[in-house]
């Protein structure tokens, strides 16, 4: 049961991921494609991987500050690779990557799951919060694209040229997936009101109940941390610095194309906002939900279609290669460290 629960869940994010690259992919003139990412300047894009990894660096730094107040001094490396392990993991199972480098780092550095789990909340309740202020500045500096971009009125299908039966049967359904989300939020929140009102007895008085508890005790003791940091204003230094490079990651690519050299600043946090949603959507690595927003954006901001999803393929490759070596170089390190732990012990 427990297997065909894993197989279900891997399948709707693949049908999830493969449908938003048929919506991105449409439309598409392949030979155009192909002189595109011939004609780009990599450099830029080589770049642009080099300050993804400094902000894996820097994220890693920022957890060791939320460990220490509890006591825990873990291994530079080990938190570095640890991030980049979760990051190549989640190309594979979406959202699992916070397991996974809690898991990894519990294994290497024998920190509580629970504890590091916590920490890991509090990182994303900071990246929401980081997340929420790219998208005000986005509004603000693009109020008429932003707009647009929101509208109903504007889909990556409506810049396709010619539509087939499919694609107006496809639009039709973007529409009905619009209310059944909705719909669906709505009725599981009342669910879960219901289920506290009338179940709270008999959920407390479960045997299971009080391994939750701990669990629960576990992740409040990570995520309240923060109160007890001795390097605030490190926190977040290194807070502004990772988001800085997410930020330069995307708007450096803007100079491997001719036509997105000109692009603004303000056109990149316009861009840099629908990437991160384009990564939010649960997809393996943002497949198809990243290389259908990002076009979407270009082309609210003036650029054609092909360029737009030209541009969305390099960035999104580039940064998946960076991922799969960031985690690669992080397995690689947690067994050569595990061998050497492993003879320092049989040393003593």
């Amino acid at each position: 049961m427990k297997l065909l629960k894993q197989i279900l869940k891997y399948t709707v994010f693949i049908a999830i991921a493969v449908f938003l690259l048929y919506l991105a992919f449409r439309g598409t003139k392949f030979d155009e494609l192909k002189e595109n990412l011939a004609q780009a300047n990599y450099t830029w894009v080589v770049i642009s991987i080099v300050m993804g990894y400094a902000a894996i660096i820097s994220r890693g730094y920022r957890w060791l500050l939320l460990l220490e107040p509890m006591g825990y001094k873990p291994r530079f490396w080990s938190s570095v690779h640890a991030v980049g392990f979760g990051y190549m993991f989640n190309i594979f199972v979406p959202r699992g990557g916070e397991l996974g480098r809690c898991g990894i780092m519990n294994r290497s550095e024998k920190i509580p799951v629970d504890k590091l789990f916590g920490t890991v909340i509090l990182e994303r309740v900071i990246d929401f919060a980081f997340l929420i202020i790219v998208i005000t500045l986005a509004f603000i500096l693009n109020i008429d694209n932003f707009q647009q971009m929101l509208s109903t009125e504007l889909e990556v299908s409506q810049v396709v040229e010619t539509k087939t039966s499919f694609d107006l049967m496809i639009d039709s359904v973007l529409n009905v997936l619009k209310y059944i989300l909705i719909g669906g939020f709505a009725l599981g929140f009342l669910a879960a009101i219901i289920a506290l009102l009338f179940f709270r007895n008999r959920i407390t008085n479960h045997p299971k109940f009080n391994k939750v508890r701990e669990f629960w005790d576990g992740l409040k003791a990570g995520f309240i941390s923060i109160k007890n940091l001795n390097n605030k204003w490190q926190f977040i230094g290194h807070s502004v610095f990772i988001w800085l490079m997410y930020f330069l990651m995307v708007y450096i690519c803007f100079f491997s194309l001719n036509e997105t050299s000109d692009l603004t600043v303000a056109d990149g946090f316009l861009v840099m906002a629908a990437a991160s949603l384009g990564i939010v959507i649960p997809a393996p690595g943002g497949m198809g939900s990243y290389h259908y927003l990002v076009t979407l954006a270009l082309v609210v901001i003036g650029i054609e279609r092909s360029i737009g999803f030209s541009f969305a393929t390099i960035v999104h490759t580039s940064q998946t290669i960076m991922l799969l070596s960031s985690g690669l170089i992080g397995l690689l390190y947690f067994s050569l460290t595990k061998k050497k732990d492993q003879a320092t012990k049989s040393a003593e």
